[in-house]
């Protein structure tokens, strides 16, 4: 009896362009063996991660997965998804602005027009 093994060793890792890390920090091939355009950066932030996961009707479009931004339209950004398990494109959330309120004055008389204001309203008993 003879027994041939036949043994193909692939190297995995050197094929794969674009890696990513999944919310509990582990890498993963992201690229999917496609081509993409050079990495970018949108602006926005992904949105909050789903807490349960929404059913795919028939006639909905699965979301395209992506190893970077520049995969995406301008509009999305490319973030993990739990449910899929892996990056996809989804729409960017605005940025989150820390920005200070502009404070205004209560008038924009000068401050000489508005003592003069109330001196005269003193002088006039009021």
């Amino acid at each position: 009896m003879r027994v041939i093994v036949l043994a193909l060793l692939v190297a995995a890792s050197s094929a794969c362009r674009y890696y990513c890390k999944t919310l509990s920090d582990e890498t993963y091939c992201c690229d999917g063996g496609k081509d993409y355009n050079p990495p970018e950066y949108h602006d926005g932030n992904c949105p909050e991660v789903r807490s349960f996961c929404p059913r795919i009707e028939g006639g909905s479009r699965r979301p395209d997965v992506c190893p970077h931004d520049g995969a995406c339209q301008p509009y999305e950004k490319c973030c993990f998804d739990t449910c899929l398990d892996h990056h996809t494109c989804k729409l960017a959330d605005e940025p989150s602005s820390t920005a200070t309120p502009t404070l205004t004055t209560p008038t924009t008389k000068p401050p000489y027009v508005i003592a003069n204001f109330a001196r005269n309203k003193v002088n006039r008993g009021g």
